[in-house]
């Protein structure tokens, strides 16, 4: 990790948690790129909780039903997670989702939220994840 020390920050700064998910932004140099949405926190269990507070490192990731996103690395007893599009929990798996704006059950537009982080964020970087 000490070769990746110079990579740049983004930051996940979540907000409100309901019934519907824990909602966030992510901010680069500054500036709010898009909205998140987790699961709620459910004692960082697999598939059904977001992930803990902390700083990861994310790498691009390819598979099989992911292209062109990004994987947290050396998440606590958890594998797999990605930052990807989706609108709802039902889409989350655990994972971090994008979107443009808040809707009333998650995020909308997230297609378009991940185009514009391909564009805009760096191919590593450490994501810190943490409340507002």
């Amino acid at each position: 990790m000490k070769d990746k020390a110079h990579l740049p920050v983004v930051f996940l700064y979540r907000g409100k948690e309901t019934a519907q998910g824990t909602f966030g932004t992510l901010v680069y140099n500054g500036k709010t790129l898009c909205y998140t949405l987790e699961e709620p926190w459910r004692n960082n269990q697999p598939r059904v909780s977001c992930i803990p507070q902390g700083r990861y490192l994310c790498t691009p990731h390819n598979g099989a039903r992911f292209k062109n996103v990004w994987i947290l690395h050396d998440v606590p007893q958890r594998s797999a997670i990605l930052i990807h599009a989706g609108n709802t929990l039902a889409d989350t798996e655990g994972c971090i989702l994008v979107g443009m704006r808040p809707s009333p059950n998650g995020v909308a537009e997230s297609q378009v939220a991940l185009n514009l982080l391909r564009q805009q964020l760096p191919k590593e970087f450490f994501l810190e994840v943490t409340r507002k």
